[in-house]
């Protein structure tokens, strides 16, 4: 109802009647507009809200559930409770929040996956230099990667000391060296991918499972010791071969230096590496690398270190070998120096074919066969060491059953070794082998290596020597 103003003197009076309260309801107290409620708790009056002293009477009071329905119209309950959704606000926001962290855990989880699948299916490449070492396989094995390949060689010092380094990778791809000295006959372990963290050239990304192939060298021109490893990384897409040295094993065994070759040689993915240091023809210089691997072509390529990248020349055809071919190399006697050197290769359709080295980086391709009947589909590597002075080589075949086949020869004429005898052998499953040029025998069986030695008289007996690791 709207107000009307009328003049009254200078007053403003209003239409609008007022109710008195008082009039309503008697009062027990002077000047008071309060309704006294009797209380059978406390003997005091109990005020009431003004405007309610002519509502509906209070009804009982209800249960805790019943508070927290909505307020009855035309009923006071004190203040009316919110409710959002049939709940209370409390309630409401707690369950909100809930659904929120479910739905934020859900869309990170879904990114991290699917930049996870991203970079797996980008590129082979490795890991960053600054992410931590790669998760140990899912394999049982606790001391080997279960596909590590095994590489092995050995040098003689000024002292006549015989020393010997067996190479393997560990379950977290590191690569390991377990280095022997005849003075102390004690084995020390190298882990040579954690030495190579701190260096300029930057640490080592091994391809798990990779071929490894290693060389010693000591030299009539000097005290020159040197300890080589080759094996595969990836350069992009390509696989590619990569060095690290130990260029003075005697004063400071722990340093290492690396070599990735720039540009990178490109290799067969998987391809197998041979490796040997080979004397120089002369007293005044001290010999150089060679390397075998399989091209990308499929051929295989010798690549030597007075020039690497100009030097992989093609040796064997590519439809003779098979594809990731195992590969031996020796050196051998070549009238007063050890300068030659025999390869064998894997042939189609199953045979080891020799080629030799006949000087000036020319190689004879089809020199002859070592071993017939070593089929490329159940064989896993070749491993060879020196007998007779360099005059003569023994080649080995490990098939995939783990059992080991040889030959011995002197390059002209081969007598077959239908099965080698490991007497005292504890465990002889072999899944990878290497042999030293001084006729040491290692082979990685059940997440050990162990330890060999070839009988000079009788190849076709390897003899225990005993555990090199763990």
């Amino acid at each position: 109802m709207a107000s009307v103003e009328h003049t009254h003197g200078h007053e403003p009076y209003s239409t609008l009647e007022v109710r008195s309260v008082e009039a309503s309801a008697p009062q027990d107290h002077e000047s008071s507009n309060k309704e006294v409620v009797p209380h059978p708790e406390n003997q005091y009056p109990q005020p009431v809200e003004p405007h309610s002293a002519w509502d509906a009477p209070k009804p009982a009071e209800s249960s805790d559930a019943d508070k927290e329905a909505a307020a009855v119209p035309g009923q006071d309950n004190g203040p009316t409770k919110r409710q959002i959704c049939g709940l209370s606000p409390r309630i409401f926001y707690l369950i909100l929040v809930g659904i929120i962290l479910i739905i934020l855990g859900a869309i990170a989880g879904g990114v991290a996956g699917g930049l996870t699948s991203k970079k797996s299916e980008s590129s082979p490449a490795p890991a960053s230099d600054t992410t931590p070492a790669p998760a140990p396989d899912t394999t049982r094995n606790v001391n080997i990667l279960d596909t590590s390949k095994l590489a092995a060689s050995n040098w003689t010092d000024l002292q006549g000391f015989t020393r010997r380094s067996v190479f393997f990778q560990d379950p977290y791809n590191a690569i390991i060296a377990r280095q022997w000295e005849s003075q102390n006959k004690t084995w020390t372990t190298r882990n040579v991918s954690q030495l190579m963290q701190s260096s300029t050239s930057g640490p080592i990304h091994p391809i798990p499972g990779t071929s490894l192939a290693s060389a010693s060298s000591d030299s009539k021109a000097g005290p020159m010791y040197e300890v080589r490893l080759c094996f595969s990384e990836f350069t992009g897409n390509n696989q590619t071969i990569s060095w690290v040295s130990s260029i003075n094993p005697i004063i400071n065994p722990d340093f290492w230096v690396y070599d990735a070759h720039d540009p990178g040689i490109p290799t067969w993915n998987g391809t197998q590496f041979a490796v040997a240091w080979q004397r120089c023809p002369a007293d005044n210089c001290a010999g150089f690398w060679t390397l075998v691997f399989q091209g990308q072509e499929g051929y295989i390529r010798v690549s030597n270190s007075s020039n690497w990248t100009n030097n992989t020349r093609p040796v064997v055809r590519t439809n003779v070998v098979s594809a990731g071919a195992s590969l031996a190399l020796v050196p051998t006697l070549n009238g007063a120096y050890v300068d030659g050197m025999i390869l064998a290769t894997q042939r189609r359709p199953g045979s080891i074919g020799q080629s030799t080295f006949v000087g000036d980086w020319n190689w004879k391709e089809d020199d002859g066969t070592i071993l017939d009947n070593v089929d490329p589909t159940l064989t896993r590597q070749f491993a060879v060491t020196a007998m007779d002075n360099w005059n003569e080589a023994l080649f080995v075949a490990l098939s995939t059953n783990g059992s080991i086949r040889g030959a011995r020869g002197n390059g002209t004429a081969y007598n077959a070794i239908p099965e080698i005898n490991l007497a005292q052998g504890q465990s002889t499953n072999f899944s990878a082998i290497a042999m030293t040029m001084d006729a040491m025998f290692y082979g990685i069986s059940d997440d050990q290596i162990w330890e060999y030695s070839v009988d000079i008289s009788d190849p076709s007996t390897f003899t225990l020597v005993g555990k090199v690791y763990p």
